[in-house]
């Protein structure tokens, strides 16, 4: 019993902490991360494991124990009512009367809380793996997995583009991904999930092509698929936020350096989980994590160049796995080339590049409505990126609704098994994302 209490009592009181404490910036902010992430997603529980140690502690008269608890039942507490509280952004873009908009059939199939301990399953949906959306210009395929309504489910008539995280460098589609596409395509929404390609094989101008290349494919089979071809949504978390937001905003084409994208005017609206918004401030915010990433190009050592790796038995479980692809930096995320390479220089050397790669760059009365979702706590990518550029879509009269969850820490939404179905920011995030679809149906 004494173990009992000891692992409830002090276990819990840590973890609450965890959820109280703010990052350390640069890598240390790195190292606490991941502790900190599940300590999160699971401070329900963390809560009611504390007032359970807390309790035995009462009985066994340990102060220590009764601290411990009743710190981790209150730090659970506090951090699942503030990330789960309701807030205003939707009534404040949309008006008091936002929710009426939605279609009746639709607003029937919406979760009616924001949260709950245990968010039920999501519904099957039909996944049509590895489709070919098109070719690049190696030749090589550019796949994608679509999610289909179920069959008792009638389309909506809107569809999803899906750029997955991992700062343009790491892992693919289908990652942890699978409880948001069930439960958008159990609401009639169609899913796309892309597969574009990586750094550092690959530069900002031929992901922003595959993103078009995914539009281009999904108009071409709207008629087929059930979607209307004026109502297709870009959505991504992190490095795909960030595609999603470029993609969306940006317009013309360029020959040279970091193009725009060639848009179509079906982009219905845009959602972004934590995604980069300027990438002159995120070189600065990426070198306080990656301190080996040169100031300049005439800095650059033979060592911190990309490289084929397959020679140990990690390199080759790493690619087997998708994690990274086999052209890569090393077997930890943050290249020190990334940004270097991804946009032909740095802010210095290539400022073009850097504006018109730059979500912020292309505001402009017109662009498609925006959902931001973004941790107050996020080392990674700051939450400045979010609020400047919230600031300047409602300035250009844009209807733009910017979430921010307290003490949330970045990828909030990456979870695997039932911690996906328990963590309160995943929770708040995805009952955001289904409204703001339907809205836009």
């Amino acid at each position: 019993m004494r173990t009992i209490a000891w692992v409830l009592g002090y276990g819990s009181g840590l973890l609450g902490v965890l959820t109280v404490v703010r990052s350390p910036s640069g890598i240390a902010g790195g190292i606490v991360w991941l502790p900190k992430l599940w300590a999160e997603a699971w401070a329900p529980w963390v809560a009611t494991a504390g007032a359970l140690g807390a309790l035995i502690g009462l009985f066994r008269h340990d102060r220590g124990v009764v601290l411990g608890g009743l710190v981790g039942a209150l730090a659970g507490v506090r951090y699942t009512a503030r990330v789960t509280a309701q807030h205003d952004g939707f009534a404040a873009t949309f008006g008091p009367d936002w929710q009426d908009r939605i279609p009746p059939t639709l607003r029937a199939r919406l979760p009616s809380s924001r949260y709950r301990l245990i968010q039920p399953a999501p519904p099957d949906s039909v996944r049509q793996a590895d489709v070919v959306i098109a070719r690049r210009g190696d030749g090589r395929a550019l796949l994608g997995d679509v999610w289909r309504p179920p069959a008792n489910v009638p389309p909506s008539g809107l569809a999803v583009i899906y750029l997955h995280g991992s700062l343009w460098q790491a892992l693919d589609k289908d990652f942890l991904s699978r409880p948001l596409f069930r439960r958008l395509a159990g609401q009639g929404h169609l899913i796309l999930d892309v597969a574009y390609p990586l750094a550092p094989e690959a530069d900002l101008q031929e992901m922003v092509e595959a993103v078009r290349q995914a539009i281009g494919w999904l108009q071409a089979h709207a008629h087929e698929s059930g979607v209307r071809p004026d109502r297709i949504v870009l959505m991504g978390a992190s490095g795909g936020g960030h595609l999603a937001l470029l993609a969306a905003y940006a317009s013309g084409d360029s020959t040279s350096g970091t193009p725009d994208a060639k848009v179509a005017p079906a982009i219905r609206a845009v959602v972004s989980l934590y995604g980069i918004t300027d990438l002159a401030a995120f070189f600065v915010e990426y070198g306080r994590t990656n301190p080996k990433q040169p100031r300049s190009s005439a800095d650059i050592t033979e060592d911190l160049r990309p490289r084929y790796r397959a020679s140990t038995i990690l390199d080759r479980a790493l690619t087997t796995a998708r994690v990274f692809p086999p052209y890569r930096h090393g077997n930890m995320p943050g290249g020190p080339l990334l940004l270097i390479d991804l946009l032909g220089g740095t802010p210095d050397e290539a400022p073009a590049a850097y504006l018109l790669g730059s979500p912020i760059t292309h505001v402009r009365p017109g662009c498609p409505p925006t959902l931001q979702l973004f941790g107050d706590d996020d080392f990674a990518v700051d939450i400045s990126h979010g609020r400047r550029l919230h600031a300047l879509l409602l300035e250009a009269g844009v209807p733009s609704v910017l979430v921010e969850l307290p003490d949330t820490v970045h990828a909030f939404d990456q979870y695997f098994g039932v911690s996906r179905r328990v963590a309160p920011a995943a929770q708040a995030a995805t009952y955001d994302i289904e409204r703001f679809l339907a809205l836009m149906v």
